[in-house]
């Protein structure tokens, strides 16, 4: 499980942050100011690290406003970044931030971070940068392989190492036998597979094989899927088989 360090000063939007990077499978902590960032690196290595660039306290939940391009070094985001560099942290570092702007973003740059993000909806957005970051991450180490944990269902992505489907931005956690149900379908999406074939491949020589457990993991899959606000899945055709719904391959 891949660990993030999230420093951010403003409370409320970076624990929802937080409790959001942990839905997905990461294993998050928050650090509230730079001195809180640097003893949590002392005692814990991460994988990666979101700076917001303005770390300075507004306890009115005021925004910071365009600095001067003198002003911009001075501010803690970018100082901090520059401080963990200068200590031999190697991990990606990633400014997420309210704060648009060109300079903000080359200094951020310069500073040592590998890349800026404007904090907007959707949630998928600074998910699969963070993602890119990590798979890049991995095969400077030579860990290239994690990679593959990680596959297409239509148009959503699963993780099977974390066993969540993410679903537009609903993380939705499944089965192992609801993700192999789903992979098979996947692997020819436009294809009819008949029930003998998917219990066959499925659940092969388990005792439980039976059309009833067929039935049983397509119910609950409906049901986790139906709960998070999307759409069935599966198409069921009657007589024929089963396959991939209209909905998981395309955006309505």
């Amino acid at each position: 499980m891949n660990s993030i360090l999230l420093v951010d000063s403003e409370i409320v939007p970076s624990t929802a942050l937080q409790s959001t990077l942990m839905q997905f499978g990461f294993e998050a902590e928050l650090a509230t100011s730079a001195t809180e960032a640097h003893t949590w690196i002392k005692k814990s290595q991460f994988d990666l690290i979101l700076v917001e660039f303005d770390l300075s306290p507004r306890p009115n939940g005021e925004m910071a406003i365009e600095p001067s391009s003198s002003a911009v070094g001075s501010w803690s985001g970018t100082g901090l970044i520059r401080e963990l560099r200068a200590s031999g942290i190697t991990a990606p570092i990633l400014v997420h931030t309210a704060l648009e702007g060109d300079l903000y973003e080359t200094a951020s740059l310069d500073a040592g971070a590998d890349d800026y993000i404007i904090k907007r909806p959707p949630i998928s957005t600074l998910l699969s940068r963070i993602h890119a970051h990590l798979r890049r991450r991995e095969r400077d180490l030579g860990l290239a392989a994690k990679a593959e944990r990680r596959s297409r269902i239509g148009r959503f992505t699963l993780d099977r190492k974390t066993r969540i489907l993410l679903a537009d931005e609903t993380p939705v956690m499944l089965s192992n036998r609801e993700i192999r149900l789903l992979e098979k379908l996947a692997s020819s999406p436009s294809r009819i597979f008949s029930q003998n074939e998917i219990l066959d491949d499925v659940w092969g020589d388990d005792l439980r094989n039976s059309p009833i457990a067929l039935a049983s993991c397509i119910k609950r899959l409906r049901q986790k899927m139906e709960k998070s606000g999307l759409a069935d899945p599966i198409e069921n055709l009657r007589g024929k088989g089963f396959k991939l719904a209209a909905s998981i391959l395309h955006k309505n």
